[in-house]
């Protein structure tokens, strides 16, 4: 079975700690998480794309399978990026990918 793929129109917010490239969750800045969908896990994700703000050319697209208040379930390296490590204050925006419309 297809997972149902969520949106959420203009949900932006900042990373507020420190994660690893084989972390499988992140916190979002306090009261944020609520601008994200709630997917429910093994039915349905929504897509965020992870960027750095100081070198703004680095980006890695997450599929989130959980949101619970402003901590997301993340997969990490999705539709071509790699996982990375990311320090507090990196960009999370829910976007439309590329993926998006092919499938992905």
């Amino acid at each position: 079975m297809a997972l149902t793929l969520l949106a959420a129109n203009n949900a932006s917010t900042l990373l507020v700690s420190d994660i690893s490239a084989v972390s499988t969750t992140l916190q979002v800045s306090t009261g944020t998480g609520d601008l994200f969908p709630s997917p429910v896990p093994g039915t349905s994700y929504f897509k965020v794309t992870l960027t750095s703000l100081i070198a703004g050319e680095t980006k890695e697209i997450v599929y989130v399978t959980a949101r619970s208040g402003d901590t997301l379930t993340i997969i990490r390296g999705q539709e071509g990026t790699a996982a990375a490590s990311w320090d507090s204050g990196a960009s999370v925006t829910n976007l439309i990918t590329a993926g998006t419309f092919n499938g992905c």
